[in-house]
């Protein structure tokens, strides 16, 4: 079981069944994770830019310093660094080459949040609202709750979301979602037969299990930054009005606690 320590509490339901364990003189083995190491960053990034160590440590000291040796930020800065060209792949030397000068500025501004907002910022603007809806919504979430609060079709919603999981931002967490894909891209007719085949049970009920999450916690935060914080609480109130008033009676009382925290 892989869990972040910062995440579960002594009432949190693992917590009681590792103790439950050990009262009962299990053996329960606890591993923790630390950051990595400089010399570990900067092999990764040797391994990944196919050069000498010697050779990638001027820009794996600027990463460490901004990652902290955190692996999943460690790999979105050099993602990032190549998107926005400061990171770039030199054809005639046949090597990749980097912009320090450059790097260390980015580096010395912002937070590792700031940094996930501004890749997220470079999203389609339909894609950029519904990521901050679903950040309200909570690290998790399906299609179906989605599309409520953003009012519009199941199809479209999917659609409009693909951008993010192309990048990996979001997750799909069954197989339903590779309809949709199949579906980008077609000519307006065959889009709209599609869009009509949503209509047959089968396939609708599919499309609304399917559900959603961000790739990591900081991305879900980067995606509730977008909201301009005199917003958060009238886009909350809009969510819950929108949820108390599409959700049957009886699916109400296993939602209550959801809607009333928007509300």
């Amino acid at each position: 079981t892989l869990f972040r320590s910062n995440e579960v509490s002594a009432a949190h339901p693992l917590m009681l069944t590792v103790d439950r364990l050990a009262k009962a003189k299990q053996a329960v083995s606890t591993i923790t994770l630390a950051p990595l190491g400089k010399a570990d960053i900067n092999q990764i990034n040797a391994d990944t830019l196919k050069c000498s160590t010697t050779a990638a440590a001027p820009l794996s000291e600027l990463v460490y310093q901004k990652a902290q040796g955190n692996p999943f930020f460690s790999t979105q800065l050099l993602k990032s660094l190549h998107a926005d060209g400061l990171l770039e792949f030199n054809r005639e030397s046949r090597g990749w080459q980097c912009d320090i000068t450059r790097v260390k500025s980015l580096v010395l501004s912002g937070d590792v949040v700031e940094l996930m907002t501004q890749q997220l910022q470079k999203l389609p603007v339909q894609c950029q609202q519904l990521l901050k809806l679903a950040a309200c919504v909570g690290n998790q979430f399906d299609l179906a709750t989605l599309a409520t609060v953003c009012e519009k079709p199941v199809f479209e919603t999917a659609t409009a979301l693909w951008p993010a999981l192309e990048l990996g931002f979001v997750l799909p967490q069954n197989e339903t979602y590779k309809f949709f894909q199949a579906a980008k891209g077609t000519d307006e007719s065959a889009q709209a037969e599609l869009t009509g085949n949503l209509k047959n049970r089968a396939i609708a009920a599919s499309a609304q299990s399917l559900s959603y999450k961000f790739l990591h916690d900081r991305i879900q935060q980067a995606a509730y930054a977008l909201i301009a914080e005199d917003q958060r609480q009238a886009t909350h109130l809009n969510i819950g009005q929108r949820l108390l008033s599409t959700t049957s009676a009886s699916e109400q009382e296993e939602r209550l606690f959801e809607i009333v925290n928007h509300l």
